[in-house]
C-alpha cells in the first residue's frame, strides 16, 4: 500500500494532521500491479485526519484517480469525483473506486487525488495525494 502526502491548513500537527493510503486491488481483493481491463479491479483508498480540529471540519471530500498513460495522455476517474461528507467525531474514511473498463491497455502511473470543498462550496485547504507505482492494464 502506498502512503502519500497530506496537506493541511497552517496549524500545528497536534491540532490537525493526516495520512493517506492507496493501492490497486484485483477482483480477488489482493493488491496487484497488473490488471485486466475487463475485470472488476479497484483503487482502494483510506485516509485519517487527527487532532483537536477534526470535530470542527465541515464540507466534503472529493476523491479521484488520475491515470497518466506512459507515452501520452492523462485521464481522471470517476467523473465527477467521489464525494463524501466530513464525519464529525471521526477522522477515518475509506473509499473504493471501481476501475473496470476505465483504462485502455497500457502502462500507467496512478495518483490518488484528495481535495476538499468547504461548507460554503469553495475549494478547501485540506487534501493530499498518493502516487501509486506503475500498473499494467492488459486486454
Amino acid at each position: 500500500m502506498a502512503t502519500g502526502e497530506f496537506q493541511v491548513m497552517k496549524v500545528p500537527a497536534e491540532q490537525l494532521a493526516g495520512v493517506l493510503h492507496g493501492q490497486v486491488v484485483d477482483p480477488g481483493a489482493q493488491p496487484t500491479h497488473v490488471v485486466r481491463r475487463s475485470e472488476g479491479w479497484t483503487v482502494d483508498v483510506s485516509w485519517e485526519v487527527t487532532g483537536e480540529l477534526v470535530d470542527w471540519l465541515a464540507g466534503r471530500w472529493q476523491l479521484e484517480i488520475i491515470a497518466d498513460l506512459l507515452g501520452g495522455g492523462e485521464s481522471r476517474h470517476p467523473s465527477p469525483p467521489v464525494e463524501m461528507t466530513f464525519t464529525p467525531g471521526s477522522g477515518r474514511y475509506t473509499a473504493s473506486v471501481p476501475m473496470r473498463g476505465q483504462l485502455a491497455a497500457g502502462t500507467y502511473d496512478l495518483v490518488v487525488n484528495l481535495t476538499t470543498v468547504t461548507a460554503a462550496g469553495t475549494l478547501g485547504a485540506l487534501g493530499g495525494f498518493v502516487v501509486i507505482s506503475k500498473i499494467v492494464v492488459k486486454e
